[in-house]
C-alpha cells in the first residue's frame, strides 16, 4: 500500500514540477525505467501506465523548457547524438530490407524496435532539459538509487534464504523483467559502482565514505551471488580506471586490497563454474564456451551482409540459413549484434560512442580533476560506468539496455558543462 502511494506521489511531483523544474518529469521517467520496481513487487504496484504518464509529462516539460528559453538544443548536433540517431535509422532500414522477413526470432524484431524507439526518443526529449548541475546530479543519484535497490534485493534474497530465486547456485533477476538474466542485472550494479566511489570524493565526508564502503562491499557480494564472469572482469577494469583517475597511492592500495579479497571469494565461484563448463563440454562434445562459436558465426555473417546486415533479431535465422548446425545461440556480443543485424556501420557507431567517452575522460584525467565539482563527478562516474558496461557488452547483447543510453546522456551533458566552464 505504501509503495502504491509512492507511485502516485511521484507522478504528482512530476506534474507539479513542470512550471519551475520541467526536467524533474524526465528524471522520474528514467528512474522508473531503470529501476523497474514493478517486477520486484508486482503485487503492490497499481496497474497504471506509469511509463506513458511520465513520458508524456517529459514531453510537456520539453515544451515548457522551449517556451521559457531554457532548453539547450546545441547537444542535438553533437557527434554522440547523431551517432545514436544513425544507429536507430540503420536498424529500421535493415528491418525493412531483411532477407529473412518471415523467419522466427526468439525475441520479435518489433519488440526490439519499439524499445529502441522509445529509448532514443526519450534521450532526445530529455537531453535539452538537463542543463544544470542540479539536474545532472539527480540523474547520478538515480543510478545510485537503482544500485542500492538491487543490492538490497540481491542480498536479502541470500540472507533471507529465498532459494527459489537461485538457479544452479546462481541468483537470477526478477521474473519477467528486463533484468531477469542475472548477467544483465550485474551490468547495472557494475555501472552504479563508480557513482558511489566518486560520490565519496565529491562529498569528502568521513561518514559518507564509510557509507560508500559498506555499499560497495554488499555490491560485490551481490556480484558474487550472480556469478557473472563478465561483470567480474568489468569490475576489475573499472577499479583500475578509477585508481588511475584518482592518483592516490593510499586510495589505490585500499582498492587493491579490497579487490584482492573480492577475487579470493569470487574466484572460488568462477573456478567452480568454469570446471562445470569444461566437464559439460567434454560430455556433450560441445565447445567450452558457446559464445566463441557464436562470435565466429557472427563474423562470417557480417562478411556476407556487411552493409545493412540481415535484419533486427535475425542472427539466429541467418546462422541457420548459412551455417546450419554450427550454433544455436545468439550473438552474445553487442558490437556483433549491431553489425550482424544492421550492418558494420552500426557496429562501428557503437564503438565510436564508447571511444568518445574514453577520449573525454582521458583528456580530463591528464589535467587537474576537480572531484568536488558536480560536472566532473558526473563525467567521471558516467565514463567509468560506460567503460564497465562496454566490457560486459563483449559477452552480452546490450543494444536495448537503457541504463547505457542514460549514461551516454549524463556523459555528454557533463562534458558540455565542463567545456563551457
Amino acid at each position: 500500500m505504501k509503495l502504491t502511494a509512492l507511485v502516485y506521489i511521484l507522478i504528482a511531483v512530476a506534474a507539479l514540477s513542470l512550471p519551475l523544474a520541467p526536467w524533474v518529469s524526465a528524471f522520474i521517467y528514467f528512474l522508473n525505467s531503470i529501476v523497474q520496481p514493478q517486477y520486484v513487487y508486482p503485487w503492490t504496484f497499481p496497474e497504471i501506465p506509469v511509463f506513458k504518464i511520465t513520458a508524456a509529462l517529459s514531453i510537456i516539460g520539453l515544451g515548457i523548457s522551449i517556451i521559457s528559453g531554457k532548453a539547450n538544443f546545441s547537444l542535438y548536433k553533437s557527434k554522440q547524438s547523431l551517432a545514436i540517431l544513425g544507429i536507430l535509422i540503420l536498424m529500421h532500414i535493415s528491418h525493412q530490407l531483411t532477407p529473412f522477413p518471415d523467419e522466427w526470432a526468439s525475441v520479435p524484431p518489433t519488440v526490439v524496435l519499439d524499445t529502441i524507439n522509445v529509448i532514443v526518443i526519450m534521450y532526445f526529449v530529455a537531453l535539452p532539459m538537463f542543463n544544470s548541475n542540479k539536474s545532472i546530479l539527480f540523474l547520478c543519484f538515480g543510478f545510485m538509487f537503482s544500485g542500492v535497490f538491487y543490492i538490497l534485493w540481491a542480498n536479502s534474497a541470500y540472507f533471507g534464504q529465498d532459494w527459489y530465486l537461485f538457479r544452479n547456485g546462481r541468483l537470477e533477476g526478477p521474473v519477467d523483467g528486463p533484468y531477469r538474466d542475472g548477467n544483465i542485472l550485474s551490468v547495472l550494479l557494475v555501472m552504479s559502482m563508480p557513482f558511489f566511489i566518486f560520490f565519496a570524493l565529491y562529498k569528502d565526508n568521513k561518514w559518507v565514505t564509510i557509507g560508500v564502503v559498506v555499499i560497495i562491499i554488499f555490491l560485490w557480494h551481490a556480484l558474487v551471488l550472480f556469478s557473472s564472469r563478465g561483470a567480474f572482469l568489468a569490475t576489475a577494469v573499472c577499479l583500475l580506471s578509477i585508481s588511475y583517475l584518482i592518483k592516490s597511492k593510499i586510495f589505490s592500495a585500499m582498492i587493491f586490497v579490497s579487490f584482492l579479497i573480492f577475487v579470493v571469494v569470487q574466484g572460488a565461484t568462477l573456478i567452480e563454474r568454469t570446471s562445470e563448463t569444461v566437464d559439460s563440454a567434454a560430455v556433450e562434445h560441445e565447445p567450452i564456451d558457446p559464445r566463441i562459436l557464436s562470435w565466429k558465426v557472427g563474423l562470417k555473417i557480417i562478411s556476407l551482409h556487411p552493409f545493412i546486415g540481415v535484419g533486427v533479431q535475425k542472427f539466429e535465422a541467418a546462422s541457420n540459413a548459412y551455417f546450419s548446425g554450427e550454433t544455436s545461440h545468439v550473438a552474445h556480443n553487442t558490437f556483433l549484434n549491431f553489425s550482424v543485424n544492421s550492418g558494420l556501420l552500426s557496429g562501428f557507431l557503437f564503438l565510436l560512442l564508447v571511444y568518445w567517452v574514453i577520449k573525454r575522460v582521458w583528456s580530463v584525467g591528464r589535467k587537474e580533476i576537480h572531484f568536488r565539482d558536480p560536472a566532473y563527478y558526473a563525467l567521471l562516474s558516467s565514463s567509468i560506468a560506460i567503460l564497465g558496461c562496454f566490457v560486459c557488452s563483449i559477452f552480452l547483447d546490450l543494444i536495448i539496455f537503457e541504463p547505457l543510453y542514460l549514461a551516454f546522456l549524463i556523459n555528454l551533458v557533463s562534458w558540455d558543462r565542463i567545456k563551457k566552464n
